[in-house]
């Protein structure tokens, strides 16, 4: 064999070497998030038990999710019986301005952001509040199971679709069901609906009901979690 010959079965031994260690590299580091893109990468599971044979690994979980203790909104009084994620989405009326190259122009709006009004072309008259008096949370109930496995609150509300939840002024501590109206399924904190000045609020609630659901995430012990959150190997 020329020295030639030699020189060019070395390089490409060198070159076979780093795609062994580069494909079992990403693998090692990137299983997680690829396999939660491809359904058919999870493994079907019952939810009755656990199997360690499958530690670590993409499972898909069916079965009943159920909470010993619903959440509460502690801030509004608000409890959700048969609850095991409760959502909290807040909105302010608020100023916004829109440039076109020079132009400028400041209206209003609904915004679940807090808009700094101190950028504004125009501030005098166009204040925004500086924070939200009541802000959006999520609250998760204590006790959460999918038959034997504790599924995370972040995997259930990003696999299972939130669904709305409709509030009576009766649902809110007496104090602060006074300060509120309902208009359009959602509490108003203003005096008058069809006519919002800045700083009103707007508050809606969704919700991850218990029942039969399906769930995919990593199995780590009797912990069911968000792929993305997944400890590495």
């Amino acid at each position: 064999m020329s020295q030639r010959a030699r020189k060019r079965g070395v390089i490409l031994l060198f070159i076979g070497i780093l795609v062994v260690l580069f494909v079992a590299f990403g693998l090692k580091t990137n299983w997680q998030f690829t396999g939660a893109q491809l359904a058919g990468a999870a493994i079907p599971v019952s939810a009755d038990s656990l199997n360690t044979d499958n530690e670590g690994r993409l499972v898909s979980v069916n079965g009943r999710l159920t909470v010993d203790q619903p959440p509460e909104d502690p801030q509004l009084g608000l409890q959700a019986p048969d609850v095991v994620v409760l959502v909290r989405d807040v909105e302010m009326f608020q100023w916004q301005q829109t440039c076109e190259a020079s132009d400028c122009r400041l209206h209003t709006t609904w915004s679940s952001d807090l808009i700094d009004s101190a950028r504004f072309s125009e501030r005098a008259g166009h204040e925004n509040p500086h924070l939200f008096p009541i802000a959006s949370d999520r609250f998760v109930g204590n006790g959460i199971r999918l038959g034997a496995f504790v599924p995370d609150a972040d995997l259930l509300v990003s696999s299972i679709s939130l669904k709305p939840r409709a509030v009576t002024l009766a649902e809110l501590s007496p104090n602060l069901a006074a300060s509120f109206s309902i208009s359009d399924n959602a509490l108003f904190s203003g005096d008058d609906p069809e006519h919002p000045v800045v700083g009103d609020l707007r508050i809606r609630y969704s919700i991850v009901a218990g029942g039969e659901v399906t769930v995919t995430g990593i199995q780590q012990s009797s912990q069911l979690v968000d792929p993305a959150h997944a400890r590495q190997p």
